[in-house]
């Protein structure tokens, strides 16, 4: 370790500040001042207690069941744990999958078993945010940029389990897991009510509630009669509560709803199939390409792992006054400075998001720009591309 002299600054903090933390480590013994010189005087290589992979204290051990006895493999941070090792979940670790039996929380400890299997889980989560003190804001073209303290509730309430080859959905599963809750750092980007006014004039805006038309509880109820009040996937009959009836092509694809209403058109779901059908059927609004492009384009320009950020997109959003945001958060504890750094390039990342958007060749979204739409769904990269030209300065 390069010793440093009186005087010397650390990137943005000077010697001021920078000799208390000095006096402070000279009093632990972790430094050792020689002259004009501070020395490293500890006995371990400081580096080796900052983790390559997050900068969360808690960790979640990782342990293969082998032969009847565990082995660790690794670690996860805690955070990240629900996610990444919940039951049922397909881990890799180097080159190999391993399924994950058990999750226990409080002992910090994730049992696994090597598998081999053709496919992978990706986990279903649900977020929720809040505000909890306000740094900075600015009004932006076409909207508002703002930072601030957040606390993020989420919750992993089940998986899906995709084809290696095809990324066909081979089945759903369950997970019961108490919320996570993380207090870190935030920087979110709303849009203004003219912004969506005018994107709604235009055709381009599909996060406003469906309207079904005035006759729709009729023929919802005609619905379910004819398919004799079952789901038409798992054959279960309804019980206290109604079955959903289903729109085969999304509602939102057609341009009235007595087209969109055709009988052939909708069928009969219980509302854990439903929720399947909506996922794997399922219509990318403007808004949640927005965020798939930042999500994918803000770790470049912040030279993190993908991991180390969380988005979410809410066309009501509580940070914003319910009007549409989309977040981007620290995904560790506290934050460690990537939203005031998302502020201060807002302007540059959402020009070279328009960029990598217009520029990309597909025709209506994929996993290079604003994601995909589905297995039969539909993308919203003209809906992302129109947000985008608002909003771009």
């Amino acid at each position: 370790e390069l010793p440093f002299e009186d005087g010397d600054s650390f990137g943005g903090v000077g010697w001021r500040d920078l000799s208390e933390f000095f006096e402070y480590l000279r009093e632990t013994g972790s430094l050792l001042k020689s002259g004009r010189r501070f020395f490293w005087g500890g006995g371990d290589f400081p580096a080796a207690e900052i983790s390559l992979r997050s900068a969360s204290p808690r960790r979640v051990v990782l342990q293969s069941i082998e032969n009847g006895k565990p082995a660790t493999i690794g670690e996860v941070d805690f955070e990240s744990a629900p996610w990444m090792v919940h039951p049922e979940a397909i881990y890799l670790h180097q080159g190999e999958m391993f399924f994950v039996d058990d999750l226990d929380l409080e002992a910090g400890t994730a049992r696994l078993r090597p598998v081999d299997v053709d496919f992978f889980t990706r986990p279903q989560r649900e977020t929720e945010i809040q505000l909890l003190e306000l740094e900075e804001a600015a009004e932006t073209r076409g909207g508002f940029k703002t930072r601030g303290e957040i606390r993020v509730a989420t919750q992993v309430t089940g998986y899906r389990k995709i084809h290696w080859s095809t990324r066909e959905t081979l089945g759903y599963g369950q997970v019961d897991l108490p919320p996570s809750e993380l207090l870190t750092t935030g920087y979110w980007l709303s849009l203004s009510e003219e912004t969506v006014a005018a994107l709604a004039s235009e055709g381009a805006w599909r996060n406003k509630r469906n309207n079904y038309g005035s006759n729709w509880p009729q023929v919802r109820a005609a619905v379910r009669e004819r398919d004799g009040y079952r789901c038409q996937f798992c054959g279960a009959p309804e019980g206290e509560r109604a079955h959903h009836v289903h729109h085969l092509q999304p509602f939102r694809t057609f341009e009235s709803a007595e087209a969109a209403n055709r009988r052939e058109n909708l069928v009969t779901l219980c509302p854990t199939c439903h929720q399947r059908a909506e996922h794997t059927v399922r219509v990318r609004s403007g808004l949640a390409g927005l965020a798939f492009v930042l999500e994918h384009l803000a770790p470049l320009f912040l030279m993190c792992d993908r991991g180390d950020l969380g988005v979410h997109a809410d066309p009501k959003s509580p940070l914003a006054d319910g009007r549409p945001a989309v977040t981007l958060y620290d995904g560790v504890p506290g934050g460690i400075g990537f939203s005031a750094r998302l502020f201060a390039l807002h302007d540059e990342l959402l020009a070279h998001a328009l960029d990598v958007v217009s520029s990309c060749p597909c025709t209506d979204g994929c996993p290079s720009c604003v994601g995909p739409g589905g297995e039969a769904g539909s993308g919203g990269k003209r809906e992302t591309l129109e947000i985008l030209a608002r909003i771009v300065q």
